[in-house]
């Protein structure tokens, strides 16, 4: 993905006009590695939404269900569809 696109999918995850769900997909896109993970340290994903931790789940809980994350997504790695199977340090599948 060109820095174009990366600037324009973090643009995104930025707006308040789409919903968190959203904006958590697009920032999932936006900071994957080659595996399909978007590791998140502590806050990050509420500083983004502007919102409580209770919110950030809700957010992926969605995204998932619209198929948007992958279900070993959680707080602290954004996992893209298709890519649960590859590892990564944020631990995802022990934390499930």
């Amino acid at each position: 993905m060109t820095s174009t696109s990366t600037r324009a999918l973090a643009d995104q995850a930025r707006n308040p006009r789409l919903a968190l769900w959203q904006r958590i997909a697009f920032w999932a896109m936006a900071h994957a590695d080659h595996h399909g993970h978007a590791r998140a340290y502590p806050g990050d994903l509420r500083r983004l939404l502007g919102t409580d931790a209770h919110e950030v789940s809700r957010a992926i809980r969605v995204a998932k269900q619209r198929r948007l994350l992958d279900d070993t997504s959680h707080a602290g790695c954004l996992v893209l569809p298709g890519h649960g199977h590859h590892p990564c340090d944020a631990h995802h599948r022990e934390a499930s």
